[in-house]
């Protein structure tokens, strides 16, 4: 088999051509806690406890703050193609709120992929008083303070 100039600079550009295309490839990453649907559904409000909704979803992703009494389970999908933007694919929240004694009042899933991302505002409130330069900051302090000792 005789290997010529031309064959060679075919497979080149074919490997680099190979190469190319699998750097675009979009990878999906998953995160988060995404409780499986048939064990979400065995969950009956009114009957089951903290203790029953742990192990069967596993620990939740967050919980409220000041009274432990909703748990958060967040999951997201999100996609990412070489230099481009990652585009957020899908964000699931399932909700579970607990009474007092620890049974479960309610379950809900929130899908929020579709939600709109609020946008900062940037402005400052304006505050009322005088601005100084250095200079009054210092000289305006000059003489404020007594002597400690109390002897003049």
């Amino acid at each position: 088999m005789k290997i010529t100039t031309n064959s060679i600079s075919w497979l080149f550009a074919s490997f680099a051509a190979f190469l190319m295309l699998t750097g675009c490839e979009s990878q999906v990453d998953s995160s988060g806690n995404s409780p499986n649907p048939k064990l979400v559904i065995s969950i009956k409000p009114g009957v089951h406890k903290r203790q029953d909704v742990k192990k069967r979803l596993g620990t939740p992703s967050t919980i409220t703050t000041f009274d432990n009494e909703v748990w958060y389970y967040i999951s997201s999908r999100i996609e990412s193609s070489a230099f481009f933007k990652p585009k957020l694919m899908k964000r699931k929240i399932l909700t579970v709120k607990f009474d007092a004694n620890g049974v479960v009042q309610k379950i809900y899933d929130l899908d929020t992929t579709k939600q709109k991302e609020i946008p900062l505002v940037e402005r400052e409130t304006p505050t009322k008083g005088k601005e100084l330069t250095f200079i009054q900051q210092v000289i305006g302090n000059v003489g404020k303070y007594s002597n400690s000792t109390g002897n003049e």
